[in-house]
This record gives C-alpha cells, sequence and structure tokens, in this order.
C-alpha cells in the first residue's frame, strides 16, 4: 500500500510520524504543525483562509477556490487518491473552533472505506478507523486501554467482539443508540471485532 500523511488544522499534540517512502501533504494551516515538528512537507493545499502568513517557495502549492465541495482535508485525499495513494493517515481532522469540520471528517472517512481505502485519523491518544461490511477479526491491540463501536450506517449487522470485557455475538448496533460505547480489551493477545452487514466506526485509545 502506498501511505499519504495528511496535516488538517485542528488540534495535534501528537509526535507525527512520516516514514520514508510516505508522501506529507499539509492542508492549509496544518503546515503550522509541521513547522511546529520541523517536517518538511511535498506539497501544501487549500485555499489558505486559515494559513494567512506567506507561503513557501520551496514547496509545491495547489491553491483551491474558496467555494468548493469538499474540506481542505478532504481535498488533499482527492489529490493523493489520483497519485495512487490508498493509506491515509491523517492528524489534526479533529479539534480547533470548528466542530462542523471535526464531523466532515468523520464522513470523509466513511468515504474512504467505502471505496476500500484504508484511513486513521489521530486525535491526541485516540485512534480511528473504519471498518466495512465482510471485514473480519480487526485487531484492537492490549495497548489500548478503551475503544468504542458506532454504526455509522442505519444499522450493522453481525458485530462480534471477543477479547474484551463486553462480548458481542451476532449483534445488531443502530446509528440511534451508542451501544459499543467504551469496551475494554481483556487479553495480552487483544481484542477482535468483526461486521457482516454496514460501516463501523471505531475508536480506540492508549493507555
Amino acid at each position: 500500500m502506498k501511505t499519504c500523511v495528511i496535516l488538517a488544522g485542528g488540534d495535534v499534540s501528537e509526535k507525527i510520524l512520516v516514514h520514508k517512502g510516505e508522501m506529507l501533504i499539509c492542508a492549509d494551516s496544518g503546515y503550522r504543525h509541521a513547522l511546529a515538528q520541523n517536517l518538511n512537507p511535498d506539497i501544501l493545499i487549500g485555499d489558505f483562509d486559515s494559513y494567512t502568513e506567506k507561503l513557501p517557495e520551496n514547496i509545491k502549492i495547489v491553491r483551491y477556490p474558496s467555494v468548493k465541495d469538499v474540506s481542505d482535508t478532504w481535498a488533499c485525499v482527492e489529490y493523493a487518491k489520483e497519485k495512487g495513494f490508498d493509506c491515509f493517515r491523517i492528524y489534526g481532522a479533529f479539534g480547533g473552533d470548528r466542530i462542523d469540520h471535526s464531523i466532515a471528517n468523520l464522513q470523509m472517512l466513511r468515504n474512504i472505506a467505502e471505496e476500500n481505502l484504508s484511513a486513521v485519523l489521530y486525535y491526541k491518544k485516540q485512534i480511528l478507523t473504519n471498518l466495512n461490511a465482510g471485514e473480519t477479526d480487526y485487531l484492537i491491540p492490549d495497548f489500548c486501554s478503551y475503544f468504542s463501536l458506532f454504526a455509522l450506517s442505519e444499522v450493522c449487522r453481525g458485530v462480534t467482539i471477543t477479547g474484551a470485557k463486553y462480548p458481542l455475538e451476532n449483534a445488531e448496533l443502530k446509528n440511534s443508540f451508542p451501544l459499543g460505547l467504551s469496551n475494554e480489551v481483556s487479553t495480552p493477545a487483544g481484542a477482535y471485532v468483526s461486521v457482516e452487514e454496514g460501516n463501523l466506526l471505531l475508536v480506540m485509545t492508549e493507555k
């Protein structure tokens, strides 16, 4: 898989990891996070209504109009997809002054999953990803103290959890009731999650 790291403009307190061979894109004011951690992005993308300082001359810049159908972060994902990237690690997708951007990024996460691509969103000690129908035995490692499951589709069926304080077998989760909130890994081998129908949001909290 080809991995792209994206820095959005929300809160970032954790260390941003960029491995050799990965592309680093900053969405608008996400460039400030790169500067704060001495990272050199490959490209800056956005309408630059948030990052109003002088833009660097040695980094490729793709400027979008302020009137567009997607957020700057989503524009970064679309750009990377066109370049053949199919795995995304996204920092700064939450927090800040705009909760609507956080909600938009959750919808973006589902959109990525529906295209059978992979994405992980980071926020402080929390890791968010998406499970599509048919995904079996997704490992939640024991370094996560808590995890929660939420139905993003109207209903998720055939949800099974093993290796957890609150196991489930062939259960049904609805997006109108947070039954999967706040579970715990109970074995050193970790917990496992699978879903037969629907789209699940998985939120893991590191110890």
